[in-house]
């Protein structure tokens, strides 16, 4: 009796291997990130059809924004929502949260917004705001007495942010 269970039990692991096998063999990679696999019994011929993982050709210059957030956010984990607090009011929601600001230095220096604590004009202008009279100068003065890189950094681009939005503040949209 015990010999018959046993045998039931391997037959109907056995059954379900090979339906998961059969299934294996069905399913062909199309996309492994790397290489794009044309199931040739499908392919109609026309080239359309086919995607692939090929980068569009960027702009001299060109900043990868979301990739870059992406590779600070593997060290430094910070939410989204407080990104946009920052970007919105120019201070994060917990002032004493080193990890986010430690994100803020890593994307502000892999950008080339911000090298050994001094702000590219082009970059700033091109990427923040319009900087005005003074503001670049005075935000780089920022926290230089602070030993910590990126509570330091967090200081300075903290300036930033809020003369940026101040600025956007008092001029008159077109």
């Amino acid at each position: 009796m015990f010999s018959k269970f046993v045998i039931s039990v391997a037959l109907l692991i056995l059954l379900s291997l090979s339906i998961g096998i059969l299934n294996a063999i069905g399913d062909r990679a199309k996309d492994n990130g790397d290489i794009f696999i044309i199931n040739y019994d499908n392919f109609d011929g026309d080239v359309d059809d086919i995607s692939t993982t090929t980068q569009v050709p960027r702009e001299e210059g060109y900043i990868d924004m979301d990739e870059i957030v992406h590779v600070c956010n593997t060290s430094f984990i910070t939410p989204l929502s407080v990104l946009q607090q920052f970007n919105t009011t120019g201070k994060l929601l917990d002032e004493t949260d080193r990890t986010s600001m430690c994100f803020i230095r890593c994307f502000f220096e892999k950008t080339g917004i911000l090298d050994n604590y001094k702000l590219n004009v082009d970059l700033v202008r091109k990427y923040m705001w319009p900087a005005t009279g003074d503001s670049i100068e005075y935000c780089e003065a920022q926290g230089k007495d602070e030993v910590n890189p990126c509570i330091r950094i967090y200081v300075i681009i903290q300036c930033c942010m809020i003369r940026a939005l101040t600025d956007a503040r008092n001029k008159p949209m077109v």
